[in-house]
């Protein structure tokens, strides 16, 4: 058995044929759908490998020969006119594989489902973000105008799924529904329980330091998670809390948002730590600051920040998708409320409240541990398989 999995991701591919992710996804993510369905090939977008990225990527697969490289479908060309070479490309690859998963919203992902229907091929929807917040939130003229035709387009897509898997368990739900198969779990890939991670956190508020360092998880390519605003909390923060700083690991251009910092007189306050790999180098990371934030216009449920409160980092969050489901509203913010959330980093000075969301964040992270995520995964995918006719999973 084998199986496609299509998003828009931007692949990496080095000289030497090996496929990676900038962080997005590891090899711990895909190597679930090979358990699941068998031989993985992988469909997405493809950008340059450069040296710059060397030790900083996840290796997803050891060679490029399952690897099925797709233009750009999200340029406004090629929402104009359709680009029948990749149509012809992706049809290719779905007619030689058993299974079809695409990751919604995703231009390429919906090319593929609506081919994967035509052939009656077993399709899964995963449905991660919200396309309208992400074009609201991209800055451009041309994506605003576009956010409501991507939005019925994917409601149409979702609707017509008869097996869905939302990241979210009402937000995402809501906004694309479907009358099929249905089950909300995240895709989050955190450590197992561990109560020895929160001792760790609880003796650090302990030591009672006179700065904090607050760390953020963004990809840099897009608009969509608004670093800026966490640039522009720390600056107003500072005036009355100078012993703040801002630490941000991911991927992308972080010209202008050094230029922003500098600009403030933060400059020396904000640190961009570039990629890191998904796995024990973030967690370490996330270890070592006091307090973790999450500044995004547009959300599924926010991997990051679960990944944040597994550690029992305290954290602050906008309002933006299902955060609701992780941070009370004490510690959420509109996107965009500068001031709301300088307010509340200055609060996060108190040991006292640190202590108590470290407690609280490391119990709503129980929900997304391995064990449950992956059983619940499973018995989705065992339902899937068995209503489509194949094999069932390996125990």
């Amino acid at each position: 058995m084998s199986v496609l999995f299509v998003h828009d991701h931007r692949f990496v591919r080095d000289h030497e044929g090996r496929v990676y992710s900038t962080g997005q996804y590891s090899g711990d993510i895909m190597a679930r759908y090979e358990s699941a369905f068998g031989d993985l090939y992988i469909a997405g977008r493809e950008q340059p490998y450069t040296a710059a990225l060397a030790g900083r990527l996840n290796l997803l697969q050891p060679d490029s020969s399952r690897f099925v490289s797709i233009p750009n479908l999200s340029s406004l060309r090629s929402l104009l006119i359709k680009d029948q070479k990749a149509v012809a490309k992706l049809a290719q690859a779905i007619m030689a594989v058993d299974v079809v998963v695409v990751r919604l919203p995703s231009e390429i992902g919906m090319m593929a489902a609506d081919i994967a229907r035509r052939h009656n091929k077993p399709l899964l929807v995963e449905v991660v973000a919200c396309v309208w917040d992400g074009l609201l939130s991209h800055g451009s003229l041309v994506a605003r105008l576009y956010a409501p035709v991507a939005y019925a387009r994917m409601r149409r897509s979702v609707s017509k799924s008869q097996w869905a898997l939302y990241v979210t368990q009402h937000f995402l739900q809501n906004r694309y529904p479907t009358t099929g198969h249905q089950m909300g779990i995240s895709d989050v890939e955190i450590a197992p329980h561990d109560s020895a991670i929160l001792d760790r956190r609880l003796a650090s508020i302990a030591n009672n330091k006179t700065s904090l360092t607050f760390g953020m998880i963004a990809a840099m390519f897009h608009n969509e998670k608004r670093v800026d605003i966490a640039i522009k909390a720390l600056a107003l923060a500072i005036q009355s809390s100078p012993a703040l700083k801002l630490e941000v690991v991911g991927a992308g251009d972080t010209s202008g948002l050094r230029e922003l910092a500098n600009k403030l007189g933060v400059g020396d306050r904000v640190k961009f730590m570039g990629v890191l790999p998904h796995g024990e180098r973030l967690f370490s990371w996330i270890d070592t600051v006091d307090a973790y934030i999450q500044t995004s216009f547009q959300e599924g449920l926010p991997r990051a920040l679960i990944e944040a409160l597994s550690r029992a980092t305290p954290a602050l969050a906008s309002e933006a998708g299902g955060s609701d489901e992780l941070v009370s509203a004490d510690w959420r913010h509109k996107p965009g409320d500068v001031k709301g959330l300088a307010t509340q980093m200055i609060e996060l000075q108190r040991p006292e409240t640190r202590r108590l969301l470290a407690r609280e964040n490391f119990e709503v992270a129980k929900k997304y541990f391995p064990e449950l995520l992956n059983e619940n995964r499973r018995t989705f995918w065992q339902s899937f398989l068995k209503e489509n006719g194949l094999r069932e999973m390996k125990k």
